[in-house]
């Protein structure tokens, strides 16, 4: 169960991994509908994150999806849509207000052999730029439109050597943004890779990619990325080492290097990498990341740490997340979960610090109705001032599925 927030974004991330889903095994063939209905009703102050706070939203939102799916050895063939309608009253409304909303949209049809693949996909999807932005944009405000297309092919991946070729096509619109840095753009993406097994644990992995951004009223950036890595595989898992050097119109040269491993422990995982990203103006900066999942008696706990590093609006900006989560199964029909969640972005312009609390219930009513309710917190820090947000929700979940 999740919390509040990705309540509104929930149909649009189900509905993408539909489609991105790769060809599903024999036994699971044939065609498929599922339809999807959820109930979920939301209470909290200052949902928008605003300085000074914008005070009580309550929310009722009613959650369709539709997703249908065709399955043969050789090939599988998915469509998925969903929708909200929404009844809200709020700082923003005038009284209760009424609107139906298109989230997700997406397409994908998927061939797969043994030793080749080829799929193509296309999405769309729609919502708040609070939502689809990441956590540096939580507090922003307007509608933000993406959807693309992409082609992908693969050969030799059974063989010594396997080659692949993506191609893609993305556009992001905003509508009434509080950002004025938030402006259409389009995005072109084409790459080539392959890997080369020298022997059954070492394995090298090369690819050069390029891009080209165009933003509306704005420059064209291109963008030129070589990458070249080893993998070696262990008794206990793998390690790994990847070089990567890029070019582009806003940054200049960026070369990263960064080394991991990964070990399979008894209950759970284990996986950390750390390295070195540079550009002549700006100098070097520490990446990295480290995931660890460990399962327990009645449940699971993981922690995810990472450093990224990223150029834009001509500046560098460092990002930092932690992630802690803990699951207890409470009986073989409910359980809790308490996150917690701290992201940091730095950057010359702006330092933005913001930190989650959750927690919640999910029960399983039947075999195919789920009840979930919780609590969040989010405590922000930013240019604009300090703002804080709690909320509740509750929410009823049901699913149907058909075979013909």
């Amino acid at each position: 169960m999740v919390l509040p927030r990705p309540f509104r974004t929930a149909t649009i991330v189900a509905a993408a991994a539909v489609a991105a889903t790769p060809a599903a095994p024999q036994d699971e063939g044939g065609r498929r509908i599922v339809i999807g209905v959820g109930q979920s009703f939301e209470a909290g102050r200052n949902l928008g994150l605003e300085v000074p706070d914008e005070g009580d939203t309550v929310r009722a939102t009613t959650r369709l999806s539709f997703g249908l799916s065709t399955a043969t050895p050789l090939d599988r063939f998915e469509f998925a849509a969903a929708g909200d309608f929404r009844a809200e009253d709020g700082p923003g409304t005038s009284g209760t207000e009424l609107s139906f909303s298109l989230p997700s949209l997406a397409l994908g049809y998927t061939r797969e052999v043994p030793n080749a693949l080829f799929a193509v996909a296309a999405r769309a999807r729609r919502g708040d730029v609070s939502d689809l932005g990441g956590p540096a944009d939580a507090d922003e405000e307007g509608t933000q439109t993406d959807y693309g297309v992409e082609v992908r092919f693969e050969t030799g991946r059974t063989g010594p050597a396997s080659f692949s070729a993506r191609a893609a096509y993305d556009v992001s619109e905003y509508e009434d943004a509080s950002d004025p840095t938030l402006v259409d753009t389009q995005t072109l993406t084409l790459a080539l890779g392959t890997r080369l097994r020298f022997s059954p644990v070492l394995t090298g992995i090369g690819g050069v990619g390029f891009a080209r951004e165009d933003e509306d009223g704005g420059d064209r950036i291109d963008t030129t990325t070589v990458t070249l890595g080893l993998e070696h595989a262990l008794r206990s898992g793998s390690a790994s080492a990847t070089l990567t050097w890029s070019s582009a119109d806003d940054e200049g040269e960026r070369i990263s290097f960064e080394v991991g491993r990964a070990l399979e422990l008894p209950a759970g995982s284990l996986s950390a990498r750390i390295g070195v990203s540079a550009t002549e103006e700006a100098g070097a900066d520490i990446i990295g990341g480290v995931d660890w999942l460990q399962r327990l008696p009645d449940g699971s706990i993981g922690v995810s740490l990472s450093r990224s590093v990223s150029f834009d609006d001509d500046e560098t900006t460092v990002d930092t997340g932690l992630a802690v989560d803990w699951t207890r199964e409470l009986d073989p029909v409910s359980s809790i979960r308490l996150n917690a969640e701290y992201f940091l972005s730095d950057a010359p312009s702006e330092r933005i610090e913001q930190t989650t609390l959750g927690a919640t219930y999910s029960h399983t009513l039947t075999r195919d109705w789920q009840l979930g309710g919780g609590v969040r917190y989010i405590l922000r820090d930013d240019a604009d001032g300090r703002a804080e947000s709690p909320s509740v929700f509750l929410s009823l979940d049901r699913s149907f599925a058909f075979r013909f």
